[in-house]
């Protein structure tokens, strides 16, 4: 294919950022008197965006979500956002790629706090280019992702995007980007969640991705 960017998602695609995730929103949802969900619930804050994950499960105005993310993003800078596991493989899937492609990351995660873990984990290097939301949280995934293919100055038809979730999916399909669906993250589960969206490929894990891209 006629690739010349490669797009990855951030949580639950390059790292597994769910455990600093789940224990910041619990935190934070206490302290600002709700009833802080259970585990598996806390879990699926993990990808999508967090305004509207919290609005789903609370029956709260925008003024209320709006707080809550505020402080969710000025607690999970103190020290959740390093919180996060490897994927094995990734490392080796990106020093696969790096230097055939550009590399960029497209994330929901503030972008400062998206460069601040990329750096603690090793991987910033590989990238051309770190996107991620506004400080409050505004921006849309197409507009994360747009951000990115015009640092890099790439179009969508040479690009390719890689996620874990619908939105990812959605906003592939949106832009005119060949999508990689990946099924260890958050999001999807199976190949057949997947194939709910337009895609060329699904892995299940990140070595399987330099076999779809680079062969």
């Amino acid at each position: 294919m006629g690739c010349k960017l490669i797009i990855f998602d951030l949580d639950g695609t390059l790292l597994d950022t769910g455990r600093g995730i789940s224990k910041c929103i619990a935190s934070t949802l206490g302290k600002m008197g709700f009833k802080v969900p259970d585990e598996e619930t806390c879990k699926t804050f993990v990808g999508p965006p967090l305004k509207k994950r919290f609005l789903e499960l609370f029956d709260a105005d925008e003024n209320t979500a709006d707080a809550v993310m505020k402080a969710f993003r000025e607690e999970y800078g103190k020290g959740d956002v390093f919180l996060a596991d490897r994927y094995a493989g990734m490392e080796e899937c990106l020093a696969a790629l790096h230097g055939l492609y550009s590399l960029a990351v497209a994330t929901y995660k503030r972008e400062d706090h998206a460069v601040q873990l990329l750096k603690k984990f090793g991987m910033v290097h590989f990238f051309d280019a770190i996107c991620g939301s506004d400080a409050a949280a505004t921006m849309t995934k197409n507009q994360i992702v747009e951000k990115a293919m015009n640092l890099v100055g790439v179009a969508p038809a040479e690009s390719l995007l890689i996620g874990d979730s619908a939105s990812d999916a959605e906003s592939a399909a949106q832009l005119g980007i060949p999508f990689i669906g990946v099924t260890y993250g958050y999001g999807f589960k199976t190949d057949a969640d997947i194939a709910k969206f337009p895609h060329i490929a699904c892995a299940q894990n990140p070595l399987q991705l330099v076999d779809f891209i680079a062969r």
